[in-house]
């Protein structure tokens, strides 16, 4: 059980960083003089820059999210693991714009809150590579195999014998 845990939380982690980081990066690519510079700098300082926080507190909720719903049916896990990647992107994007409006970002020109902006395409595009890998992870590669007993060290009760029509009731 431990090992699926681990498997489903690094493969969820990894594999969203780099489906965002590919989308990210696309993005970027249309106007950029420096492709180079751009899949290797710019678009991590977005993706751990600005999200990072976000990045951050979802690996906390998804290894406990993980961990509580891990004899649960796939439609639970899935559940928690997109609920909780909603509230660390709103989080870190609150907390972004608390910050840029309190150091006086916001003024008139208009110009402090395109951070925030910037931050809330970024987690847009977090949202959407983690719903598509959480999907395919726990539907696809992590299928769930026949639910555990409830109880730990309980024996689930044995399938019930098919019944013949033509024996007659007893």
């Amino acid at each position: 059980m431990v090992k699926r845990i681990v498997l489903e939380v690094v493969l969820i982690l990894v594999l969203t960083i780099l489906l965002a980081w590919t989308v990210l990066a696309g993005l970027a690519l249309g106007d950029s003089a420096d492709p180079v510079g751009t899949v290797v700098d710019q678009t991590p300082r977005v993706l751990f820059g600005l999200l990072g926080i976000a990045l951050a507190l979802w690996t906390l909720l998804l290894i406990i999210g993980a961990i509580v719903h891990r004899r649960r049916a796939a439609g639970w896990r899935i559940a928690t693991h997109l609920v909780s990647l909603l509230v660390a992107v709103g989080l870190n994007v609150g907390g972004l714009a608390l910050l840029t409006a309190a150091t006086g970002g916001g003024g008139s020109d208009g110009w402090g809150m395109l951070v925030v902006a910037i931050g809330v395409a970024s987690g847009a595009v977090l949202l959407g590579a983690g719903l598509v890998v959480v999907l395919v992870v726990e539907l696809l590669i992590l299928p769930a195999a026949a639910p555990l007993p409830a109880v730990p060290g309980a024996v689930p009760a044995p399938p019930a014998a098919p019944v013949d029509p033509a024996t007659p009731a007893e």
